[in-house]
């Protein structure tokens, strides 16, 4: 082969390479700024409440660190793609901001987190939507994060859906 044909294709390999490497390092630098927004670090957790009905009303749930989150989700029954008001109430917290984080408990549904307007005495109410799934019957997962000045605190709530609404408790 001709000296003259290998150098440009060294330099194409050669560019290929730092390209790919560019692109490597910014896909990692995105990454790392993402995580804590989709999985954020909590310094307190509610404990789960098995016999919460959220579907049928509020549901309140206390940390062991002092402060109770009380969660209420309209139309009652919850349905799927269908607009959604949220309401939290916090008592004992001093809240600097609150978000609901919607998460399927079986199956990834993808980013669906609602920030809450700050209503006055501990109040905070939004709307959202539930996507609608492939199977007839989903569990939820609806964590009410409440931002303080020492940190994250998370409540947990579970409900299920049904896309014909039937058939739930």
């Amino acid at each position: 082969m001709p000296k003259d044909q290998t150098q440009p294709t060294r330099h194409l390999i050669a560019l290929w390479v730092v390209l790919v490497a560019l692109l490597a390092a910014v896909l990692g630098v995105v990454v790392y700024k993402a995580w804590p927004l989709l999985y954020p670090q909590a310094l307190a957790l509610a404990p789960l409440d098995l016999d919460c009905r959220l579907r049928r009303g509020p549901c309140a749930l206390s940390f062991a660190e002092g402060g109770t989150v009380t969660l209420a989700i309209e139309p009652q029954g919850i349905p799927v793609v269908a607009p959604l008001t949220i309401r939290v109430d916090l008592a004992g917290l001093q809240a600097l901001g609150v978000e609901l984080d919607f998460a399927g408990v079986d199956m990834n549904m993808g980013y669906n987190r609602v920030a809450l307007e700050p209503m006055g005495d501990g109040r905070y109410q939004g709307k959202g939507m539930l996507p609608v799934c492939v199977r007839d019957r989903m569990t939820w997962e609806a964590k009410v994060l409440v931002q303080t000045a020492g940190g994250l605190m998370v409540a947990p709530f579970r409900f299920e859906t049904s896309r014909t609404g039937q058939g739930l408790p």
